[in-house]
């Protein structure tokens, strides 16, 4: 059965990435698995904490907050799991089968590329709508092939994680995982949603600047559709989600938040269009995104 590198990506939530490498103490382990904190440059003590208290998890420590991505990337090329499980520090993980049900699915799956696993507010139990990968809302409960996956909760064979060539660090924050997905899937790559597999997401306010997210998942859409989108997919995403983050920096009192990321997706977009005619996902890519519901359109 596949070695587990389990990848925590953490930035000032010292607190909760305490609280996560205590869940992962408490679940069964193999020879070969590894638990890996990737500290983004951390001010409250979190490395320190972590090589204290966890001693037998490995720690990266940047000396400047290169985003998720880039942490991703340095995890994958200093671990040896034949999986990478990539968890959001804000997590936790309830379930003493935890490894042992990501194991079996990757070791009885071979065309499993990678896993999304079920991510649920641990206010409710059930899973907020965006972090259900897929159309249909309602089936949060039944496993299916999917398009994409939500990082805060994922696995990722390493060959495959490696054929699709890793994380785009240029996007720092927000839909890297689509930007992966559209990468995996057109080299033919399979990505399964398997609900047996749960973690708890409570999605920490903690070390976020302000308007943070607002910025990088604006920037971001139109970066990625403009790199990969037939040009209709890429005007209707655009229109779509200019009028969704609008809104959202109404809510929140930032138009000049949601200006700087308008004006840096413009800025961006000839070094997308010139990665475009590499990455541009081809018709039979987008047919087969149709099949599995993937995101196009929006």
């Amino acid at each position: 059965m596949p070695a587990l590198s389990v990848v925590i990506v953490t930035r000032n939530r010292k607190d909760e990435v305490t609280s996560l490498l205590s869940d992962l103490e408490a679940v069964s382990r193999e020879a070969g698995d590894e638990i890996v904190v990737v500290d983004n440059a951390s001010t409250d003590g979190t490395a320190a904490q972590v090589k204290e208290r966890f001693p037998g998890a490995k720690i990266i420590a940047f000396e400047a907050n290169r985003g998720a991505p880039a942490a991703r990337n340095a995890a994958e090329a200093d671990t040896s799991g034949e999986v990478l499980v990539f968890l959001d520090d804000d997590v936790r993980v309830d379930d003493p089968l935890f490894f042992a049900k990501i194991r079996l699915a990757f070791g009885g799956q071979a065309d499993l590329a990678a896993a999304a696993f079920r991510i649920v507010d641990p206010a409710t139990g059930r899973s907020r709508s965006f972090e259900i990968p897929r159309r249909r809302k309602d089936l949060e409960m039944e496993a299916c092939e999917t398009s994409y996956f939500i990082a805060a909760g994922c696995a990722i064979r390493r060959s495959a994680y490696r054929s699709a060539g890793g994380m785009d660090e240029s996007l720092v924050y927000g839909f890297e995982e689509l930007d992966f997905s559209y990468r995996a899937v057109a080299r033919g790559l399979r990505i399964f949603y398997r609900p047996e597999i749960c973690v708890r997401h409570r999605m920490s306010e903690a070390g976020r600047p302000h308007g943070r997210r607002l910025y990088y998942f604006y920037r971001n859409k139109i970066w990625i559709s403009a790199r990969y989108l037939p040009w209709p997919m890429f005007v209707s995403q655009l229109v779509i989600w200019s009028g969704y983050f609008l809104r959202e920096a109404a809510r929140i009192g930032r138009p000049d938040v949601y200006l700087r990321a308008l004006l840096a997706g413009l800025a961006g977009l000839p070094a997308r269009i010139e990665a475009r005619n590499r990455d541009r996902l081809p018709p039979e890519t987008i047919e087969r995104l149709r099949r599995i519901e993937g995101r196009l359109y929006y």
